[in-house]
This record gives C-alpha cells, sequence and structure tokens, in this order.
C-alpha cells in the first residue's frame, strides 16, 4: 500500500514520512525483543525507554513480555515514593528465594519528579541497591492490606522508621513520557543557571545508570509511526476497516496534523468507531470532535 506524495507542514511527502516513523518503530520493536534477556549480572541490568504517550509503548513491552513467558511483575511509577516502596516490599516479600525478577514500572514519571525521588530511585537501581523509605508509616497504615502490612514489617529495622527494600534480585524496566536529560543539557542548564541545575543533574544520573532508549520524534516521525501501526499491525481489525479507509483516516491526520487535539494511536481507534457510525458524515464529526 503506498501513501500520496503530497507535502505540508513536514516538508515531505507521506511516503518519506511513512519511512522515518518505521525506522523508529523497528527499532523500539528491536529493543522490546531483547527485554527478556535482561539479566541481573549485566553490567546495566536496567532500561529506561522514553517516548510519546499513545504510541503503543506499554502494549508492545507487556504483549512481548506475555508471549515470551518471561517472568516479570507489573507495577506503576505514577504514584507516591511511599506506595512505590510498598509495591516493591510486596515484590520482594513475595520472592523469598530471591529469584531474578523483571520490575515493569509503566509510566514512571512521578519517580523522577524531585530531587528526593530521584535519590530513592538511584539507590534502588545501583549502589546499594537498596529502596529506603525513612518517613512514619503511622499514618499510613490503616490503609494498608494485610499483605502490605506483613512485607513492610519484613523490612523494618528495629527502632527507625519507615522501611528498606533490598532490589538487588531485581531489574526494572522503567517506561516512562518524560525524557532524561544528556550531559550537554546538565552543562547548559548550569551555565544558565549558575550552577543551578540539580534537578537535572539527578535525572541525568538515572540515564547514567540505565541502558536508555529514547524515542523523541519529530513530527513528521509521529506520523509515519501511527500510520507503520495503522498500516502494519492488526490494530483495526475490530472495526472492518479495508486499506483504503485506513488511508483516509492518515490522509486526514496528515492535512489536519497542527489542528489535532491529540495524535495518538487511541485517536485513532475513536476516529476508525466514528468512521462505521457515521458513514455519511464522519469527517464532519471528526473536524468538530478533533480538531481544534
Amino acid at each position: 500500500m503506498s501513501t500520496t506524495q503530497t507535502t505540508n507542514v513536514f516538508g515531505m511527502s507521506q511516503n518519506e514520512a511513512l519511512e522515518k516513523g518505521r525506522q523508529n518503530r523497528t527499532r523500539f520493536l528491536q529493543v522490546v525483543e531483547k527485554l527478556p534477556q535482561i539479566r541481573n549480572e549485566d553490567k546495566y541490568p536496567h532500561k529506561f525507554v522514553f517516548g510519546f504517550p499513545g504510541i503503543g509503548k506499554s502494549y508492545e513491552i507487556t504483549n512481548h513480555l506475555n508471549e515470551s513467558g518471561t517472568r516479570y511483575l507489573m507495577v506503576t511509577g505514577n504514584v507516591s515514593m511511599f506506595a512505590f516502596g510498598v509495591q516493591l516490599a510486596v515484590i520482594n516479600f513475595s520472592n523469598p528465594s530471591q529469584e531474578r525478577l523483571i520490575v515493569f514500572c509503566d509510566d514512571v514519571d512521578t519517580l523522577v519528579s524531585t530531587e528526593a525521588s530521584c535519590n530513592q530511585l538511584k539507590s534502588a537501581l545501583h549502589g546499594p541497591k537498596m529502596f529506603t523509605y525513612e518517613k512514619s508509616l503511622q499514618s499510613q497504615w490503616s490503609n494498608l492490606s494485610e499483605l502490605q502490612r506483613k512485607a513492610i514489617e519484613y523490612h523494618q529495622e528495629d527502632g527507625k522508621m519507615g522501611f528498606q527494600v533490598p532490589t538487588s534480585s531485581m531489574s526494572f524496566l522503567l517506561v516512562s513520557n518524560i525524557q532524561l536529560p544528556t550531559d550537554d543539557e546538565v552543562r547548559l542548564a548550569r551555565e544558565k543557571s549558575k550552577g543551578k541545575a540539580s534537578l537535572l543533574a539527578h535525572k541525568n544520573a538515572i540515564r547514567s545508570r540505565c541502558m536508555v532508549q529514547d524515542f523523541s520524534l519529530t513530527n513528521a516521525e509521529l506520523w509515519g509511526w501511527i500510520a507503520d501501526v495503522i498500516l502494519n499491525t492488526e490494530c483495526l481489525n475490530q472495526f472492518n476497516m479495508t486499506d483504503e479507509e485506513k488511508l483516509v483516516i492518515l490522509n486526514f491526520l496528515w492535512d489536519n496534523w497542527e489542528s489535532l487535539t491529540e495524535r495518538s494511536i487511541r485517536l485513532i481507534e475513536k476516529m476508525a468507531i466514528i468512521k462505521n457510525e457515521y458513514p455519511d458524515s464522519y469527517e464532519i464529526v471528526w473536524g468538530i470532535d478533533f480538531l481544534k
């Protein structure tokens, strides 16, 4: 199937944009394919994957881990550091033989939002390989399940507040919509702020402790990525879309890119639903629902 050769704000043809998006998505799928091979004894056993929201990162990772039979545990990173620590405590408590585990942390934006949270994450990833929560648990205790209480008690020390969870058996797979800064970005920030770039430096330190895959896409690459998903996966099969109907959707995105209220695979699914529900007026509905 071929797209048109017209150009718009991207400054290139659809085929060129599709190829750029396909290259990036192919690289992402290569990364995903290697995830089951993560080993605790590796020099850098932790992965940090950055990419725009709504492009299928979590879906592809979860799907491949399940299909490969890889043992992993999924936790959410979009929680308080206490709640994150509780999840790790339960994982470690439930793994008395300390078998190697992949801990898939989806949406870790909160974990890298402050200097304190970055320090806690850094400690869990490298060095002591220990997650430490040092605040009083009194106000939180009644909100915990029986398993969570047992897990916390197992990781407490007499006379100390909080708890500590060893993470040496855990290989972390961190997926985020936030990109970790590079060395040069930290240096430039320090120059502009006269040495004050501590949060960026902490985020950069997390980058240095992980194998990082950044999928920071241009507009053309993002359109091409979405197009590659539509044209070469089964994501729209449930909507019985023909190849021609898929191209209608892609052309609408291409022609209205700067005016779209969202740019994701979920948008494509919504557009397919509307096309089926309003076969005679779907483009009008698309314009009302999805354009600024």
